[in-house]
């Protein structure tokens, strides 16, 4: 569960980067394993800031989450997972996804604990095994099989 409490969005540039960096300045250690840095990190709400406070965030404006994201990487700390969840799936959700979805799979996508990844498929092949298409000859005693299929991230 988030322990995040949302910050006042009308909060100036500087008042929100003295916040994180204190945080980051009392919690980042470099000896602590990453694993339970990151779950540190998106509780606590400084992974993502920009995202609501219920759902790992600190409810900040685009401009604010930017210059606490500024702190973090002045603090040498690492941050949220990176990767199609982030990119993708995690907007994805925020957007479009019912809050009982985002809840359940927000924070497993920031902490890097659940993965996701991206299907692409080519025009008529679909995009599991039944689309894969195939070609075999005989050359001599062997066969010879070629053919195609959809490619993925990650």
């Amino acid at each position: 569960m988030s322990t995040a409490t949302p910050l006042d969005p009308q909060l100036s540039d500087d008042e929100v980067r003295a916040e994180a960096r204190t945080w980051f300045d009392a919690t980042w250690d470099p000896e602590r394993p990453l694993a339970e840095w990151r779950d540190l990190l998106v509780d606590s709400g400084w992974a993502c800031p920009g995202w609501p406070a219920d759902r790992y965030g600190r409810g900040l404006p685009a401009d604010l989450a930017r210059a606490a994201t500024d702190e973090l990487r002045a603090a040498g700390a690492v941050g949220p997972a990176v990767g199609v969840g982030m990119s993708l799936a995690a907007p994805t959700l925020l957007e479009h996804g019912a809050l009982d979805l985002q809840r359940l799979l927000l924070r497993g996508i920031a902490t890097g604990q659940d993965t996701w990844c991206q299907l692409f498929s080519e025009p008529s092949n679909g995009s599991d095994l039944a689309g894969l298409t195939t070609h075999a000859h005989r050359d001599g005693d062997e066969w010879i099989v070629t053919g195609q299929k959809v490619w993925t991230t990650g």
